[in-house]
């Protein structure tokens, strides 16, 4: 890895935002765009409220043509859905609101038929309270006794006397979602368990061989009946340390004992979770060898960069970034290009960048930074290399909905029919509709050239292009404000992205004050819908350009004739690639 670290420097040394990517044949998911399906929420085609299998297959051929490659369902399996399905109470089953198993089926079927991959949301951390696992559990039955996390209360002894006596829990450890206690006082057992979520969500206990044996059987009864890859929940949080220490506090001053106020050095990121992931990447390897198609592995955790990157080295594709969330909150592009860089040049050799701007868990981009962003992230998200996670609904610019818990999971907007067309009116969905689908649905701005849903669909084509696949990114930045990002290949069209993160001021750039060696004139591939560029217009790099607030163009260099010469823009790229690369050898050759 020695020679990785000495790249990584020669980029640094050179102050080079240019980043090289491998030119090799891509897997089927390393240029992926990834569209979350939230199945509840996405179509209902029975009228009766909530959405299913049916309706998402319904609607494979709309995905298909905005430029989707792979579909990842949020879960599906059996659950009383109190926690959005991620209260599992039959892993090998489906939940019925969405239909049968032959429903499933037929639904890969049509994905598969279309060329479209299928992911599968896997929820190893923790199941239902009403799984017969648990239930079993509470009981001390055999062999099922330790499939969860239970321990005596410290004064265990004075509460086996005494009902009332209150037990007294084994350490400070703390829920993420209810500000207490992870320890749950079980009045059958007379045991605490242990949940890191909420008292419905018990943890399984990984520190059981059977729970592992039952994982592994789970996941090829899903492979073998045609799931493409599994993401991953809450990976962070399946090991627990065997040490029942308390956490410390961040701040010793503050006497709240609180999730946010602990160093979780016990209850998440424990190392064995790396060996989980390389057994999980045997078991899918199996299937591959048969039939020479890569099944990946996507995680969720909120974790920093030296776990995440240890998770590729373990064998995951996609360690699932959300620097793009977290790290970037503002609408400053100073914070989104070092949120970006941070993770190309650390990321481990070969391994495929990935980014994700919004899912079901956080406020959707529009809510939170404004619509005059919508086309610009949604161009950021499709226009970075290697694979682009998108959330149903993003492509046209749904906004949250007024919902405490489901903010960010209302019914698909599909025309401006009752309930969005989303269900037939029958039964009301089982979330509001954001009022604004009178507008904002795919069937108004299907026939709007300048939507938002044409504009993303006219990003999404450009992934196809070489360029896309196998090129490069740089990136810049004018006045504090525009971010301007470019991806190259030699011998292929060049395309420059820029995006007026300002959504109060118009600015003014001027493309050849800061990029050098640029041809005279570009042409615009496609403006955002709030921009005042039209697609084949022209545009001289020394001229100034007037950026409404928020408005997004795309430019290459040449569209009307396809040419893929070599251009200035290409040739001063590739020179300082050539002198990065020739810094790298006299390195390796000093060394």
């Amino acid at each position: 890895m020695r020679w990785v670290f000495l790249l990584i420097t020669s980029i640094q040394l050179i102050n080079c935002k240019v980043i090289l990517r491998p030119t090799v044949e891509l897997d089927w998911w390393q240029n992926a765009i990834i569209y979350e399906i939230f199945p509840l929420s996405f179509k209902d085609s029975d009228g009766d409220g909530s959405g299913d299998f049916k309706g998402i297959t319904q609607k494979l051929d709309y995905l298909v043509d905005i430029g989707v490659t792979a579909i990842w369902l949020t879960p599906f399996f059996e659950s009383p859905l109190e926690s959005g399905g991620y209260d599992i109470t039959n892993y090998l089953d489906v939940q019925n609101v969405f239909g049968t198993i032959d429903d499933l089926k037929d639904l890969l079927n049509a994905a598969h038929s279309k060329n479209l991959k299928v992911i599968m949301d896997f929820v190893p951390n923790h199941s239902s309270d009403k799984h017969i696992w648990f239930k079993r559990s509470v009981n001390n039955e055999t062999p099922y006794a330790d499939y969860y996390i239970w321990k005596d209360a410290i004064n265990q002894e004075e509460v086996i006397k005494n009902n009332n006596i209150t037990p007294i829990v084994p350490n400070n450890w703390q829920m993420i979602c209810d500000n207490a206690s992870s320890w749950v006082w079980h009045n059958t057992r007379k045991q605490f368990y242990y949940t890191q979520f909420i008292n419905n969500l018990p943890d399984l206990n990984y520190r059981n061989k059977n729970v592992h044996e039952e994982m592994k059987n789970i996941l090829k009864y899903w492979i073998e009946l045609g799931i493409d890859g599994i993401r991953i929940d809450a990976l962070k949080h399946v090991y627990e340390s065997e040490s029942l220490e308390d956490e410390p506090k961040l701040n010793n001053s503050n006497p709240a004992v609180d999730f946010f106020n602990l160093h979780h050095i016990y209850t998440a990121d424990q190392v064995e979770v790396y060996d989980l992931i390389k057994k999980w990447r045997l078991l899918l390897d199996e299937f591959k060898q048969k039939d020479h198609h890569t099944r990946i592995i996507m995680t969720e955790s909120y974790s920093n960069h030296s776990v995440l990157y240890n998770y590729y080295t373990s064998g995951a594709e996609i360690p699932t970034n959300f620097n793009l969330m977290q790290d970037a909150v503002s609408n400053i592009p100073k914070d989104f290009e070092r949120a970006i860089e941070n993770w190309i040049t650390k990321m481990p050799f070969g391994a495929t960048f990935n980014s994700v701007l919004q899912n079901h868990d956080f406020t959707r981009f529009p809510t939170f930074y404004g619509t005059e962003l919508i086309d610009g992230l949604n161009a950021l998200s499709l226009f970075l290399p290697g694979v682009s996670i998108v959330m149903y609904g993003g492509e046209i610019g749904m906004e949250n909905i007024p919902d405490k818990i489901n903010f960010a999971r209302g019914p698909m907007q599909w025309d401006d029919t009752k309930y969005a067309g989303f269900s037939d009116g029958t039964h009301e969905p089982w979330v509001a509709v954001h009022p604004n689908y009178v507008t904002r649905n795919v069937q108004s701005e299907s026939y709007d050239p300048k939507s938002y849903l044409n504009f993303f669909k006219s990003v999404s084509k450009l992934r196809q292009t070489e360029t896309f696949k196998r090129g490069g990114l740089a990136t810049d930045i004018f006045n504090d404000k525009v971010f301007v990002l470019n991806r190259f290949l030699p011998g292929h069209e060049n395309y420059t992205l820029i995006i007026n993160m300002d959504t109060n001021c118009t600015q003014r750039v001027r493309l050849s004050d800061k990029i050098s060696n640029l041809v005279d004139s570009l042409t615009v591939v496609v403006g955002s819908v709030n921009s005042n560029f039209d697609t084949g217009k022209s545009i001289l790099t020394a001229e100034w350009i007037d950026l409404k607030p928020g408005a997004t163009i795309i430019l290459t260099e040449n569209t009307e004739t396809g040419s893929t010469q070599s251009s200035g823009t290409q040739l001063y790229i590739s020179l300082k690639a050539l002198l990065l690369c020739l810094f790298f050898i006299n390195m390796c050759n000093i060394i």
